[in-house]
């Protein structure tokens, strides 16, 4: 359950505690217990009041943390390398907002995969 573990490492990582967790999303702490324990898979809305709280991507908390996520990228797309450089010519706000847009894209895709996968399970 890898989503169950990213979950409780991102809460630790902050000091929480699971009541603390329930607090700052709004639930009781039996719901945030069910969902570390992976006995209950949250809903698109929960998510996102989790990743909100725990000051993370969507990406991250479905998927794991940076360590996970840096990796060597290969582009063959040239235009697409040569827009990547240009990037760090932009301010920093700039290059923030990209990033979020590039982010919310590509976590949606990753969502809409994810409940995919796992639609037999309701919550």
């Amino acid at each position: 359950m890898k989503l169950a573990e990213n979950i409780k490492k991102l809460r630790k990582k902050k000091n929480w505690s699971q009541t603390d967790l329930a607090y700052k999303i709004g639930s009781h702490l039996s719901h945030v217990n069910r969902i570390e324990t992976g006995k209950y898979r949250p809903s698109l809305p929960v998510l996102i009041k989790l990743a909100e709280a725990l000051e993370v991507s969507l990406d991250m908390l479905v998927n794991g943390g940076e360590e996970e996520a840096i990796r060597e990228v290969k582009i063959e797309d040239k235009t697409l390398a040569q827009r990547l450089k240009l990037m760090d010519s932009l301010e920093t706000e700039d290059k923030k907002a990209l990033i979020r847009i590039i982010d919310s894209m590509l976590t949606k895709n990753k969502i809409l995969q994810f409940i995919t996968n796992n639609q037999a399970v309701t919550v």
